[in-house]
């Protein structure tokens, strides 16, 4: 597990603690009143899908819709984060 920080205290980068290589990128800007953050998410499985058929994505993505529909919950990916993770990304959080 990796918690990594910007120089400049903007960004801070986590990584899954299984091993999978899946993480988050949070960044805040607060210099003005027109600020802005995003997250990113990275993963490792980026050509994974890159060879599948058209109808094969068109299926999968249409079972992504059918759940949120019916109101159930669809998971794409959980990053698994420890106590002092989540301790170091509370300070981060807490400084903004």
């Amino acid at each position: 597990m990796a918690v990594l920080r910007s120089k400049d205290g903007l960004d801070i980068m986590l990584d899954c603690s299984c091993g999978c290589c899946e993480g988050i990128r949070i960044r805040i800007d607060k210099f003005d009143e027109n600020s802005y953050s995003f997250l990113s998410y990275t993963n490792s499985s980026f050509y994974r899908g890159q060879n599948e058929s058209f109808w094969s994505v068109f299926k999968k993505k249409i079972k992504k819709i059918w759940c949120i529909i019916r109101n159930k919950d669809y998971v794409y990916s959980e990053l698994c984060l420890t106590k002092s993770d989540i301790a170091e990304l509370k300070e981060y959080l807490a400084d903004f």
